[in-house]
């Protein structure tokens, strides 16, 4: 019979990754558990995926092999018996052995990929509600948390005196899409994979090369920026009410183009970083106006506050009114005068092609 969904407010495969947490060898006497010792402690099984070989510079075209997987998950083979003894020694049922078992890597996944802190090569059990809430098959919201943190760490690196030398833990790979998306800097992979855009992207031999000069001109000059490639394709343009009744893609798009503050919980306090989308209205379809300053910038908040943000954040059922333009044909001209006038004030001579920092 197959076991029903725990719908408790917590799944009872943290308590197993909580105390795997203790169990795990630790010859450094360090209260952080390596990721490379989380991995070898529960995978019971032969390497499947190996290493990519070292990568190679100014590509000119994209490698005819990428070393993705397919993205096809076969079918689980039975326990293997050091399987079954492991979870014979954390004293794990048989109807929570899957569940342990992925909650387990989800945990990794969100510490290295997802969320990786300043200790990136580190479990963090802070991961693991959110990890066993996933495997227990919980919808979870980690967009607002993932891109605060991008924020932030865009933020330490842009606000810093050593750029160069900054040492900030953040998931830049999104970056990299959002780059790929919309400045063409990363080649396609050849075959189809299913998934987010991002493993459109993935793989050895991806990013394009680009000399200083002209990385700074594909940016700033937009010659080849898609501006629409993530907007919400109309047939003509929608009026959304946020009554409660729209549909899920509808509401989470009008979340997206919704001014708000963005969370992160790092420990009693949560960061916060202002997300105002109006200063990019152009990737949804809308004119380009003079950006203008935060009269409050919060960054960070008591758990309290933070808790107040996120909901305002995922607010819902607020009767709100927004209308969704359709494709625009040339999304780079919808900028007013003013925003011209801005924009060549603000970056003056800069990329002019004889600045300084060209050469």
């Amino acid at each position: 019979m197959k076991r029903e969904r725990d719908l408790s407010p917590v799944p009872v495969s943290i308590c197993f990754t909580l105390i795997t947490c203790f169990k795990v060898p630790n010859d450094d006497r360090c209260s952080h558990v390596s990721i490379d010792k989380w991995v070898k402690f529960w995978s019971k099984k032969t390497t499947k995926y190996h290493p990519p070989p070292s990568r190679k510079e100014k590509k000119t075209v994209r490698p005819k092999s990428t070393h993705n997987p397919l993205g096809d998950i076969a079918t689980h083979e039975r326990w293997s018996t050091a399987e079954d003894a492991l979870f014979a020694k954390l004293c794990i049922e048989r109807s929570l052995k899957e569940e342990v078992y992925l909650a387990a890597y989800l945990a990794c996944w969100l510490c290295l990929f997802v969320l990786p802190g300043n200790d990136v090569n580190s479990i963090r059990p802070s991961t693991f509600k959110m990890a066993s809430l996933m495997a227990n098959g919980r919808r979870v919201n980690l967009a607002i948390p993932v891109l605060a943190s991008i924020y932030e760490g865009l933020n330490t690196i842009a606000t810093s005196p050593k750029p160069v030398g900054t040492s900030h833990s953040f998931p830049i790979h999104f970056f990299y899409t959002w780059l790929a998306c919309y400045f063409k800097t990363h080649y396609s992979v050849w075959q189809e994979l299913r998934g987010p855009k991002m493993t459109r992207f993935s793989g050895e031999g991806g990013a394009k090369y680009y000399e200083p000069r002209e990385a700074r001109k594909r940016i700033h000059k937009a010659e080849f920026v898609s501006w629409a490639c993530n907007m919400l394709v109309k047939a003509e343009p929608f009026k959304f009410v946020d009554d409660g009744r729209a549909e899920e893609v509808d509401h989470s798009y009008f979340v997206a183009i919704r001014s708000s503050y963005l969370t992160l919980r790092r420990g009693g306090r949560f960061i916060v970083e202002p997300y105002s989308p109006h200063r990019f209205g152009r990737q949804f379809g809308y004119y380009q106006d003079v950006p203008g300053t935060l009269k409050y910038d919060t960054r960070v908040a008591s758990l309290e506050e933070g808790l107040r943000y996120w909901r305002l954040c995922v607010l819902s059922k607020s009767s709100s009114k927004a209308w969704f333009p359709c494709l625009p044909a040339n999304a780079k001209k919808l900028c007013s005068e003013a925003y011209k006038a801005w924009w060549a004030k603000i970056n003056g001579t800069y990329f002019d092609e004889q600045h300084c920092m060209f050469d």
